[in-house]
Formats: structure tokens, sequence, C-alpha cells
């Protein structure tokens, strides 16, 4: 169980958090900082919601392949929340 838990955040770690919730990443025209960060927290909590996908119970690399596509399926969930509320990323 030890080696599971340090295996997920080997892989956390290599794969990286794709999710930035400083309220500076998306912008939209006369959104104040408080709303675009608002609506960031209601998509992140959104795409958490998409659920870690199955669990192969295969272990080693195969999770970390199955880490990394469900972290990109929650943020490709997470932009299209985003923009679906009218903002764009920032420049």
């Amino acid at each position: 169980m030890r080696g599971y838990a340090a295996l997920l955040a080997a892989a956390a770690l290599l794969t990286g958090c794709t999710l930035d919730l400083r309220g500076t990443e998306w912008q939209k025209p006369g959104a104040m900082f408080q709303d675009v960060s608002l609506v960031e927290v209601e998509c992140a909590r959104k795409a958490f919601e998409i659920g870690p996908g199955p669990d192969l119970i295969l272990g080693g690399l195969l999770d970390v392949g199955r880490i990394a596509v469900q972290e990109s399926r929650q943020a490709n969930a997470f932009s299209d929340c985003m923009t679906s509320a009218g903002y764009q990323r920032s420049s």
C-alpha cells in the first residue's frame, strides 16, 4: 500500500498540476478578479467530478499512463467549462 501511494505521488509530480486557480490565466472583458476565481473554482469542481476512471489494478507504469489520461480529461473539462462561461486564456 505504501508503494502504491508513493507511485501516485510520483505520477502527480511527473505529470504536474494542470489547473491554475490563481485567477490570472483566464480573462473576460469586464470580469473582476473575484469573478474569474469563482468561475475557476466551480469549473475545477465540475472537472474533478469526472472521477478517476476504471482502476485497472495493473500497477506500475500502466497506472502512470492511466493517471495522465485522467488528468488530461479533467484539464479538458476545466477548459471547456471556462470557455463556455465566456472566458479566454490570457496571453
